[in-house]
């Protein structure tokens, strides 16, 4: 049951307005749970962005001034990569495109 929500919660994020895809990853092992959207390649797009996360994880005594990382987010040429951890382990990674116009409020409240 729980395997169905989690899936139904990714398929709703993937539907809103903006968003092309998203998926739940494994941090440690980069395996993707769950993916969904519109966008072809989005398992591939999230078991690779899981790598930042990972790196992070490695450096994070670099950054213990600056408290837990919350969010990262990667702006690339034609998109960006917002990473959120998501309970224990878990990563919530989302794809959009460069100049989408998101309601990110509502995105949260909605998720």
């Amino acid at each position: 049951m729980k395997a169905q929500a989690l899936r139904n919660a990714l398929e709703a994020m993937a539907g809103m307005p903006g968003l092309e895809g998203c998926a739940l990853v494994e941090i440690e092992a980069g395996m993707v749970w769950h993916h969904a959207g519109h966008i072809e390649g989005v398992q591939t797009f999230a078991e690779a962005a899981s790598d930042y996360w990972r790196l992070y994880n490695r450096l994070a005594h670099q950054f213990k001034d600056l408290g837990d990382l919350r969010a990262s987010v990667m702006m690339h040429a034609h998109g960006r990569i917002t990473l959120l951890p998501c309970g224990k382990g878990m990563l919530l990674v989302t794809l959009t495109r460069q100049k989408s116009d998101i309601d990110w409020t509502l995105w949260q409240e909605k998720t």
